[in-house]
């Protein structure tokens, strides 16, 4: 019998050292690719959008054509569009041959498109005319096209593609799809390739015309639908790469899909961690305001001045900090501590509260609006409510901060804010505000510092939007401890939620990797 209890013993023993060994080991997760034999990638072409079909070669309007986001491909209806999956051939992922050549789409042209040949204006005549190439977008006359070469370089954003030759495909029995197995280096100067993530299905609904735009130009493989996927299959990109090449990692969304991105990277182990860049959808946005990327774009993202500006971006270091919450005991019994990342700010307060309640609004199944604007709208109404009601009144009675382990004494105010970044509520940079900002220390996201500050109200906030007023600097540190005596609201790079009271304590985590934008 005891022979037998020691045997149990050894083997738990082995297994809990294989599960250590196991979570130890590289975070790996296949990275699936979509069968273009099977078809085309149909998207409604747009209400103000017209085409000519590929197939019956008639003018299709507005929403009763049907455009394929990766080759380019249209059709005017059902039967055009089975007719086009049959006999005209999608834009593909792989291949097995040296070198690639071109795939010519007829028709159909981008305005101002001009003859890669003769340099003359190319698709001016009425239907389908002239040719595309949807790996290069080289543009060419019917008469042109025998006096260019076979072999596609890609064009001028070869750099950014991983070309089809250069990817190898399985086939898992299992998952019953297609996987990536290996990427091999393409014979190119200065390769980046770059990996476009987002979610079609979050804030302001634009990405999925961004994820397509980028379809048209990119390997289609390369752009990850985070709906679809999570962040860690689209960044297995990374692992598959040659590990001397460096990997740029596009985030089409807002901070919330940004700080997604950003955990998963860290979870993953990386000899080579990627350079994150941002293209931001959404309201806030004071990450991609600080990288030089612009508060916002609408759907109609021009990709090809968005890529121009990416060649010319700089890697920089972002830091990320830990939060940590800590619940005091309750009959006894201390509760799970909660752990976050923030990159940009966290509030304690009315700050958060008026996101909070956006952010409640927008969750309802009747909030219908997607529209940017509308939602500044909406935000600036529950700002306006706030001035009121003044449900964070006297925050100071119930919050004690310390910062680098000193408690400051905190004067009457409404909210605490702590930067990272030197923007905040889209686009207000409060530190330099006022006469106080020429002589307050200088800011920097990778310093290992940060900022704390107090607003008096509701009203201080919308003085601050305008810039007719200044925060109450609390002053710089490398920790903050914040021990909240009753429950408030709290938000973390604008993801709100309802706080009870505890400690929450605010340590550096480590540092991401960063495209910033020359300007």
């Amino acid at each position: 019998m005891c022979v037998l209890i020691l045997a149990w013993i050894a083997v738990l023993l082995v297994l809990v050292l294989l599960l250590v060994k196991l979570t130890q080991r590289p975070y790996h997760q296949d990275l699936r690719a979509r069968d273009v034999h099977k078809g085309h990638r149909w998207c409604s072409l747009g209400s103000s959008n017209t085409c000519f079909c590929n197939i019956c070669e008639t003018l299709a309007i507005g929403t009763e054509g049907m455009v394929c986001d990766s080759c380019g491909v249209c059709a005017e209806s059902q039967q055009c569009i089975s007719a086009a999956d049959r006999t005209l051939p999608c834009k593909v992922i792989t291949t097995k041959t040296a070198t690639h050549k071109h795939h010519w789409v007829r028709g159909n042209l981008p305005e101002n498109a001009q003859c890669e040949v003769c340099e003359e204006d190319c698709g001016v005549e009425s239907g389908l005319s002239d040719w595309r190439c949807c790996w290069c977008q080289h543009c060419v006359h019917q008469n042109c096209i025998l006096n260019v070469a076979e072999v596609c370089d890609f064009g001028r954003f070869r750099n950014c593609i991983v070309p089809p030759n250069c990817i190898r495909l399985k086939f898992s029995r299992i998952r019953r799809s297609l996987l990536v197995k290996e990427v091999l280096e393409p014979n190119v100067n200065s390769w980046s390739p770059v990996i476009i993530v987002g979610n079609r299905k979050s804030g302001s609904l634009e990405a999925d015309a961004v994820l397509s735009s980028f379809r048209h130009v990119l390997n289609p493989a390369q752009v990850i639908d985070l709906a679809e996927r999570s962040p860690q299959e689209a960044l297995e990109w990374c692992h598959l790469l040659p590990s001397h090449v460096t990997c740029r990692v596009v985030v089409a969304g807002g901070d919330g899909t940004v700080g997604w991105v950003f955990n998963a990277i860290q979870k993953m182990s990386f000899e080579r961690a990627p350079h994150v860049a941002i293209l931001p959808l959404g309201t806030g946005n004071d990450l991609s305001r600080v990288l030089g990327f612009g508060e916002g774009h609408s759907r109609d993202v021009d990709v090809v001045e968005y890529l121009d500006q990416l060649t010319t971006a700089s890697p920089a270091k972002l830091d990320r900090w830990k939060v940590h919450y800590d619940p005091p005991r309750n009959l006894g019994i201390r509760m799970p501590a909660k752990e976050v990342y923030m990159n940009n700010y966290l509030s304690v307060g009315v700050d958060a509260l008026v996101t909070l309640n956006f952010h409640r609004a927008r969750q309802s199944p009747f909030y219908i609006f997607s529209h940017r604007q509308i939602n500044k709208l909406v935000y600036f109404t529950y700002g306006t409510k706030d001035v009121l009601e003044r449900e964070c009144n006297a925050l100071e009675e119930r919050l004690e901060v310390y910062m680098d382990g000193v408690q400051v004494e905190l004067p009457s105010m409404e909210a605490v804010v702590i930067l990272n970044i030197p923007t905040w509520g889209a686009g207000v940079r409060p530190w330099t505000l006022g006469a106080g900002g020429a002589t307050a220390p200088k800011q920097d996201f990778s310093d290992g510092r940060l900022e704390v500050f107090c607003l008096s109200s509701s009203f201080h906030i919308a003085q601050l939007q305008v810039g007719l007023s200044e925060p109450i600097r609390l002053g710089q540190c490398s920790t903050v401890k914040l021990c909240l005596k009753g429950a408030a609201p709290m938000q973390v790079d604008g993801e709100p939620w309802e706080q009870n009271p505890g400690n929450i304590t605010l340590t550096h985590s480590h540092q991401a990797s960063v495209l910033v934008k020359q300007q």
